[in-house]
């Protein structure tokens, strides 16, 4: 069950973060503006460390060098340092009831090292 929500949970933030810069990225190449096309691979190694306050889940991601804490209930960041648009990603995808879900089975699971998780999102692109 533990590997089968990983894999949901970067199944699911590759769909997320493609179907958020496919559009950016056309009219980008449609306006011969290559230097704004979005590097998804940025995303390749996103680090989440997840802890638990009461009923309060939340997570550390770490996106290259930023990292920030958000409450996964709430959906939004709480502490840290990264680019406002990574934050609004993260919290759209974390309000998603069903990544919530999934963020919150990963994180009862005790075979994780201190409960920290590596999402390789575009390991394979």
């Amino acid at each position: 069950m533990g590997r089968a929500d990983l894999i949901k949970a970067e199944e699911s933030l590759k769909d997320f973060l493609l179907n958020e810069y496919r559009q950016e990225n056309e009219r980008a190449r449609v306006r011969g503006r290559i230097n704004d096309i979005v590097d998804t691979t940025k995303y390749r190694r996103l680090s989440i460390c997840f802890s638990e306050y009461g009923d309060t889940l939340l997570i550390l991601v770490q996106i290259g060098t930023y990292s920030a804490v958000f409450n996964v209930n709430e959906g939004k960041k709480i502490g840290g340092s990264m680019s406002i648009e990574d934050i609004q990603l993260i919290e759209t995808w974390i309000s998603i009831k069903s990544n919530k879900e999934i963020l919150k089975n990963l994180s009862k699971k005790r075979s994780y090292h201190e409960k920290y998780v590596e999402l390789k999102p575009f390991d394979d692109v």
